[in-house]
């Protein structure tokens, strides 16, 4: 640092030195006089300044950075140098004084501009106060003055990675096309990609890593890896097995290749892998955890796995009690097994130990919706929107118990809050369509209708609430029945559809077709109140007032709570 300082006076000097001559008039004695006055009191500042200067150095070395800054506030008085100006921003910087650091940083560069080091300086106060735009925008300044300086660009790459990693990897390359292949470049690249799921370039960076450090397993496993996600799984394998050919007891890489297997659902290679793993460390809990995981992936094809996955995952969840893949694993094979409290147990479980995971937040709210606790629902959800706020589905299940406790309003405000998240999900779009047509609010829910169509034309759920809104209005029948026609072809048994198919035939005046549908309706035994109502006014328009009134009455008896099929019984006509 005092070479620092002494560079900078003496630069001063030399460049007082260098002046162009001129032409001055001859001093008078007391100018003389006056003017060697002035370089002496000059001169005794610059010395006071080095001195103090000096002793802030030594204190700064000692480690002592409060007495630092005051020593170099003292030197700043008799001399505004940028290089003390540097020293006090450094020591405010590791005092955690970062707008004083900043201020003392910015004084430094206003003297200096063109000076990396300083500049280098206020981008570290910057991002030790977490401003990283305002580091950014430093570095960016750094590679202008040198664009040769390579710890600026890549710097500048490291602080985009959070937030614009395409650019962080442009800067990246840039640096590998000047300077050749440099591992920690190579790596940064690597990992970016792999986390914007571009594996196959990863696997290209990996590669050349290996390049670097042939004998280096670890990077070896990795490669294997990222070939596998990015489904080169023929080249994970040749890696993995030339890594167990020259070492037969690497139990890492044939944990790896286990899990190759894994992901690509063979899970009987998996599982002879992961038994030999069990055979080195039968103790160990993750290789217990992945042979769970092997027997469970075999579930859907053979349900005996599930006494054979159980045991392990019971097992992991004592010896890693903190775990919550085991506790996650328990819950599904739970609800498999109808097990509801025991699912909803190990599912509160993972969300405590895992409280970022959405899945789990979803599963156990599904899991109250369908066993209709919707007040439990809506306040398991108000914890999963302080763990997880960007997840769409924790919004969409608010809004659907709001639905089924008729609190159409709150339902409102909630699915659109998850249709902002996710605005092209069919089911909430869906969901808020019926939610608005059921009060009425006809151009929303058109709207609503017909944004979801352009997302998927083919979607029977869309196709058949649409068709029936359209057919209680009257309006567009012969679109209404091609749209109930192709729900009713994809869910043929569906009760709900065939009534919506019979209730447009209703509209047109087809009424026999109106029978028919509506009669599988209630056939299939799920039929509701509504259906049976249907085929009451279906049958009255037929001219058979004794059929209209036997199905009116089923209908009352099943909603004892309509006044208009109470006005229809009492009438005997609609």
């Amino acid at each position: 640092m005092r070479l620092t300082f002494r560079n900078s006076v003496l630069l001063a000097a030399v460049l007082a030195g260098c002046a162009a001559p001129q032409e001055t008039r001859k001093e008078s004695p007391q100018e003389e006089v006056n003017r060697r006055i002035s370089e002496r009191l000059q001169e005794a500042r610059r010395e006071r300044a080095l001195n103090h200067f000096i002793q802030g150095a030594v204190y700064e070395a000692k480690g002592e950075h409060a007495n630092a800054v005051l020593e170099y506030q003292d030197a700043l008085r008799d001399d505004p140098n940028p290089a003390i100006h540097y020293a006090l921003s450094k020591n405010y910087s590791i005092l955690g004084k970062h707008a004083l650091a900043a201020q003392a940083g910015k004084e430094a560069i206003r003297l200096d501009s063109l000076n990396i080091v300083y500049r280098e300086n206020l981008a570290g106060i910057y991002m030790n106060a977490f401003q990283h735009d305002q580091a950014i925008r430093e570095y960016e300044t750094i590679v202008r003055i040198d664009s040769q300086y390579v710890a600026g660009w890549y710097n500048l790459a490291r602080l985009y990675q959070a937030g614009k990693p395409l650019r962080a990897l442009e800067i990246y390359e840039k640096i590998l096309d000047r300077n050749g292949d440099d591992w920690e470049v190579l790596f940064q690249i690597a990992e970016i990609s792999s986390s914007l799921g571009k594996y196959d370039q990863a696997a290209e960076k990996y590669k050349r890593m290996l390049e670097l450090e042939p004998e280096n397993r670890a990077l070896e496993r990795q490669l294997a890896e990222t070939y596998s996600r990015a489904g080169n799984t023929q080249e994970a394998v040749r890696i993995l097995e030339g890594i167990l050919e020259v070492d037969e007891h690497n139990m890492e890489a044939l944990a790896t290749l286990a899990d190759v297997y894994l992901e690509q659902r063979e899970f009987e290679k998996a599982l002879d892998l992961y038994k030999k793993l069990m055979q080195q460390e039968n103790n160990n809990a993750e290789v217990k955890l992945r042979v769970g995981v092997a027997y469970f992936g075999q579930i859907q094809r053979d349900s005996s796995f599930i006494s054979m996955a159980k045991p392990l995952f019971e097992e992991v969840s004592k010896q890693s009690p903190n775990d919550w893949r085991p506790h996650w694993y328990l819950g599904i094979i739970a609800s498999t097994e109808h097990q509801d409290s025991l699912a909803s147990h190990h599912l509160e479980r993972v969300t405590q130990l895992a409280e970022w995971n959405g899945d789990a937040w979803w599963y156990l709210g599904t899991a109250y919706f369908e066993k209709g606790h919707y007040q439990k629902l809506l306040e398991t959800m108000e914890r999963a929107k302080k763990a997880v706020p960007r997840d769409s589905r924790i919004y969409f299940l608010m809004g659907l118990a709001h639905t089924r406790l008729n609190q159409p309003e709150e339902a409102i405000t909630w699915l659109k809050r998850s249709l902002e998240l996710k605005p092209d999900d069919l089911n909430t779009l869906s969901t808020l369509a019926l939610t608005l047509d059921g009060l009425k609010r006809n151009t929303e829910s058109d709207e609503l209708y017909e944004r979801a169509l352009k997302v998927d034309p083919a979607y029977h759920l869309v196709l058949n609430n649409y068709s029936y809104s359209l057919s209680e209005r009257g309006l567009q029948l012969e679109r209404a029945l091609i749209m109930a026609q192709e729900a009713v072809r994809q869910e043929p048994e569906n009760a709900s559809y065939l009534d919506t198919i019979g209730w447009v035939y209703y509209r047109l005046g087809n009424y026999t077709e109106a029978e028919a549908y509506i009669a599988k309706a209630i056939a299939t035994g799920q039929a509701s109140s509504a259906v049976h109502e249907h085929m009451g006014d279906i049958y009255f328009k037929m001219g058979d007032k004794g059929k209209a009134e036997k199905f009116w009455r089923q209908a009352l008896e099943m909603n004892s709570d309509n006044p208009v099929l109470k006005d229809k019984l009492a009438r005997g006509s609609m």
